[in-house]
């Protein structure tokens, strides 16, 4: 892991290891092949930020005839939500009757996932589940709380492992927070 990463000005820190990221990846794996035990799920990789993770997770559970597909929405610009969500790339896929699990990089604001959740049930599905690598609990503006969280976390805008800022750095195998400036001691 990098000490120190400079995006645009910007300098991040180390947050979260690979390490512990793959823990948890394989923890929710095991919850996923454990409540989808006999099922043949659709994975929902929510695009850019979340293939990553959806990648790992996905080979991870070990559940080889589930259906992978792409949905890409954004709210983000810069490094907050704008509060808009705008679909880029919808769903092609039939889902009515089937078990449909999200994956989603960062639950920020919790206003794109109770879109895309929206819009899935009039499509049909026998159930729908949300797993994310992030939350971000104190900044929820719906009170949606996903099924299966890799990581708890404040409000701070992080990159790495799918995450981005502008488009940059999503290949970092770690995870990086922007680095809180240190106040002099004024006396």
């Amino acid at each position: 892991m990098e000490d120190k990463v400079i995006v645009d000005g910007l300098t991040f820190v180390p947050y979260i290891t690979r390490d512990r990221i793959q823990e948890q990846v394989c923890r929710i794996a095991g919850e996923l092949r454990r409540d989808l035990a006999g099922k043949s799920p659709v994975f929902l990789c929510v695009l850019n930020g979340a293939f990553i993770f959806a990648a790992d997770l996905i080979r991870e559970t070990g559940i080889n005839d589930a259906t992978i597909c792409f949905v890409k929405y954004t709210s983000y610009e810069g490094m907050s939500s704008s509060g808009r969500i705008k679909e880029i790339i919808g769903l092609g896929e039939d889902i009515e009757g089937r078990d449909v699990v999200i994956i989603e990089d960062i639950v920020d604001t919790g206003l794109t996932a109770k879109y895309m959740i929206d819009d899935l049930r009039r499509r049909k599905p026998a159930s729908i589940r949300f797993a994310t690598l992030l939350h971000k609990p104190e900044s929820t503006k719906t009170g949606f709380q996903p099924d299966y969280v890799a990581f708890s976390i404040p409000p701070k805008f992080i990159i790495g492992y799918g995450l981005d800022l502008d488009g940059k750095m999503r290949n970092l195998r770690d995870i990086y927070v922007v680095e809180e400036p240190v106040c002099a001691d004024k006396r």
